[in-house]
């Protein structure tokens, strides 16, 4: 029998890995319903055909040798492939299943994906999603993920998007920095003011319109972050003015603790995408929570 030949023995590999993992003979013919004898002619039978031993056997169980440690390491990775082969292929058959691994910005997944994942997983038992968030614009452990949402496409190859829509953005700052420093009245004036921005180096520089003509403001400040939530943190202390998406100042806007300026005029070009594989076959997981986030977004 050729090394090839042995290890495409799955009877002999099953009983080989259930004996590693229970590092017993008898424990392993119980699982697999034999006998202790057959379980061991079985792994004489496969260390004969691969040449090498693969544990050592004694009154107190089984202890494997390094060589049979890798072989059953390997073993294992195998079979989870085959876990979630067969996962995939049971989403395609019968819906959602397994676990949906969405990444996204860290106030997006906190103000707007928090509410609507918990939404789509009600009354589908067989379906667990993970919501892993980032800091803004980030692009670190973007493998293995089913869903990434981003302002541009992330550096694994073979994705695709599909655009989420615009984010809507807000210039605002606290009561208490426009009694101090003044209220800008027009654009420009905002370069006389301390913006905190999310950049902490380059040119900064805000959006508007005249009419429908788009034109920048550029603008600076003492303090930057590229976390939207210490942006606002810091506004609502009265340290500047901020432009952040409104949904991760939606609660400061309502309770006052931020003013809003610049409505009429202020642009949000920015607009995020959910990116995921470019596979004709694609999991029912994530086909039908893109679908599910679009139209839920169509509709805020």
């Amino acid at each position: 029998m050729s090394l090839t030949a042995a290890l495409r023995d799955l009877n002999k590999l099953n009983t080989f890995v259930r004996v590693g993992e229970r590092r017993s003979f008898t424990r392993a013919a119980a699982d697999l319903r034999t006998t202790p004898s057959v379980v061991s002619n079985r792994i004489k039978e496969l260390e004969e055909a691969l040449g090498f031993s693969l544990m050592n056997r004694s009154t107190h169980g089984v202890v494997l040798t390094e060589a049979g440690e890798g072989l059953l390491q390997n073993c294992l990775q195998m079979l989870a492939r085959l876990d979630d082969y067969v996962v995939e292929a049971r989403n395609l058959q019968t819906g959602p299943f397994g676990t949906l691994r969405v990444q996204a910005p860290s106030d997006y997944a906190r103000c707007v994906l928090a509410p609507l994942v918990e939404k789509f997983v009600t009354g589908t038992p067989g379906l667990h999603v993970h919501l892993f968030a980032v800091e803004e614009n980030s692009t670190s452990g973007e493998d293995g993920f089913d869903v990434i949402i981003a302002g541009k496409k992330p550096s694994p190859p073979g994705l695709t998007g599909r655009d989420l829509g615009g984010i809507r953005h807000v210039i605002c700052a606290a009561p208490g920095y426009f009694r101090r420093c003044g209220r800008p009245r027009e654009p420009k004036d905002l370069r006389q003011h301390n913006c905190l921005t999310g950049q902490f180096s380059g040119v900064k520089e805000w959006p508007f319109k005249a009419g429908s003509r788009p034109f920048l403001v550029a603008v600076k400040g003492s303090l930057s972050s590229n976390s939207h939530a210490a942006l606002a943190q810091m506004a609502v202390q009265g340290c500047g003015i901020i432009r952040v998406p409104r949904y991760a100042v939606q609660a400061e806007l309502k309770s006052k603790a931020l003013e809003a300026i610049f409505e009429g005029v202020a642009l949000s070009p920015e607009r995020l995408f959910a990116y995921f594989s470019k596979a004709k076959l694609l999991p029912a997981k994530t086909t039908e929570f893109i679908q599910f986030l679009q139209t839920s977004l169509a509709t805020r």
